[in-house]
């Protein structure tokens, strides 16, 4: 069945064939970017900022052209009353295109199409929509109102498309700083309920949430109780995640993909291990240079391991204990949290629920990306002191003290508010990273070796019996073998401690992407100064000076002499 819906309202239908657009709509519409205004070939181009690398690759990637007149048509009749579109305000995120679209009547509607990128769009475009509708319907989660939406790319648009109210409140990062005393503590209460809420739906099986009318000829999917979903319009159906997409993966390898729904804790993790097994066999990576991967035969043995370590997860074990299929927004950064404007601590709206998946929930659950954590952050109730040389230290590593300690309040405040409201959710908190990491590190095989997935597997063998596992571990590790992994994971971790020098020094990400609001220039500079500042102290990180200039992320365009 093709992927065009839309939500009824009393002035809204079904949208079948081509829409009427009124001759005046084009030449009335203003098209705006951050303030400026732009012409329409600006709005297709990706203009939120520019990469220190693979520039034009990767603003081409987020070109995205569609009829803009046809969604200006859809967006005029969404919603309760029909207005024609005035003004277009442009915004973008790494991974869509959103419109905030002003109607003659007064009222905002955001419009929002995913990047290719992103992953395959009609089923994030159809995921999303679903997410949308039934947090919306079931849950008391705030979450945008969809208004309409289109999954198929043959439509009069040309394009993928959520329509939806605008959010209500504002962003958090606005209003942050006027918090003052408890209520960040308090911001996080209330995040803590709305997380409760979510944690208490337990869905039959792993995959994405989908209309169940959304589904292809092809797509296997899992139905909604009647408890959870009383009108039959829901199910689990694939995983809409672009992990399992992949650009290089061959019609052959994609055929011995399984994308779910998986029913259980092994189907899930086994599913990964041998997609994995599947790209490295028929495509293996081959890296020259960074840290150590693994042979090919190692690879696939630790993936098999890893296999036999995921079909002993049953439900008696540790992780099989917190393994419920959860949806979670695993993104709560400031910018998709909107709060209430006259009172900062009420959560008005939650943003972003794109490429969300219904994964195990200990898997699911984190702290919220509003929480800055350091690896030194301990798990528990007790309230970290301020050093003992806090008062012997100047102004601004007082400063840097203070921002540390308020956000391990704050984490251990979220600790408390999860552990008080669901105690799965403070359990998944409580157990042991390696367990999340083993899927994570699953998923990632062919492209990061299987270093850091071997780390996990040594982590699991040494508390097997503890987890309540109740077979012999399949993970056998001599001697011999855990020096030389030592060794390995020791270099894979200075290779990748190198990495996050250069993303938190240059304020960016893995693609090297830079805001638009700052100096591009300047970012290049300090990208070269880093870069020396790193040779430099080289040594630091286990490598030569030859070594850190060659797998630096971002050395493009640069003239290095040492």
């Amino acid at each position: 069945m093709p992927f065009r819906f839309s939500i009824p309202s009393k002035s809204m239908r079904l949208w079948r064939g081509k829409l009427v657009i009124s001759p005046s709509s084009s030449r009335t519409l203003s098209i705006l970017c951050r303030g400026d205004r732009i012409d329409r070939e600006e709005l297709f181009k990706y203009t939120n900022g520019r990469f220190l690398v693979r520039h034009k690759e990767q603003c081409d990637q987020r070109y995205l052209k569609f009829d803009l007149d046809q969604l200006c048509a859809v967006a005029a009749s969404a919603g309760n009353t029909k207005s024609p579109v005035r003004k277009i305000e442009k915004m973008e995120g790494g991974f869509s295109k959103a419109l905030l679209m002003s109607k003659e009547d007064g009222t905002e509607v955001v419009a929002k199409l995913p990047f290719s990128i992103t992953g395959p769009p009609k089923y994030l475009t159809a995921s999303e929509a679903a997410v949308l509708q039934y947090l919306h319907d079931h849950t008391t989660v705030p979450v945008p109102k969809l208004l309409a939406w289109n999954a198929d790319s043959s439509n009069p648009v040309g394009a993928e498309y959520i329509i939806m109210e605008k959010a209500a409140g504002c962003q958090l990062v606005k209003k942050w700083g006027e918090m003052k005393g408890i209520d960040p503590l308090e911001l996080i209460k209330n995040l803590c309920l709305i997380e409760a809420d979510l944690a208490a739906i337990a869905f039959p099986a792993n995959g994405s949430l989908y209309f169940r009318e959304s589904m292809g000829t092809g797509d296997k999917y899992t139905l909604l109780s009647p408890d959870l979903d009383p009108s039959g319009q829901f199910c689990i159906g694939p995983s809409c995640e672009r992990s399992w997409f992949g650009k290089d993966d061959t019609e052959s390898v994609q055929a011995r993909f399984n994308r779910g729904p998986w029913p259980t804790l092994p189907a899930f993790g086994v599913a990964l291990a041998e997609r994995e097994i599947a790209r490295i066999e028929e495509n293996p990576k081959v890296a020259p240079h960074g840290p150590p991967r693994g042979s090919i035969e190692e690879q696939l043995a630790a993936l098999q391991t890893a296999k036999k370590v995921f079909l002993n997860m049953g439900t008696e074990t540790l992780p099989g204990r917190l393994a419920c299929p959860t949806l979670w927004h695993t993104d709560l950064h400031m910018g998709n949290i909107y709060v209430n404007n006259e009172e900062p601590t009420q959560i008005a709206t939650l943003i972003d629920w794109q490429s969300t998946g219904v994964s195990p929930l200990f898997s699911q659950v984190r702290f919220p990306e509003l929480i800055n954590i350091d690896e030194d952050y301990k798990i528990g109730l007790e309230i970290p002191p301020f050093p003992d040389n806090f008062d012997e230290m100047d102004d601004d590593d007082q400063a840097v003290v203070k921002f540390k300690h308020k956000h391990k309040l704050m984490g251990k405040a979220y600790e408390a508010a999860c552990g008080f409201k669901v105690r799965k959710v403070s359990d998944s908190i409580s157990l042991p990273p390696f367990f999340r990491q083993l899927f994570l590190r699953t998923g990632e095989a062919r492209e990061e070796g299987i270093v850091p997935l071997r780390q996990c597997l040594i982590a699991i063998a040494h508390i097997w019996n503890e987890a309540q596992f109740s077979s012999d571990c399949p993970c056998n590790f001599s001697a011999e073998e855990i020096e030389k992994h030592q060794q390995e994971f020791s270099q894979y971790r200075d290779h990748h401690r190198l990495f996050e020098v250069a993303r938190q020094c240059l304020d960016t990400d893995d693609d090297g992407w830079i805001a638009p609001y700052y100096d591009f220039e300047k970012k290049q500079q300090e990208n070269k100064e880093v870069l020396e500042l790193c040779i430099a102290h080289c040594a630091k990180y286990g490598k030569s000076a030859e070594e850190v200039q060659r797998i630096w992320p971002y050395y493009e365009g640069l003239s290095i002499h040492l």
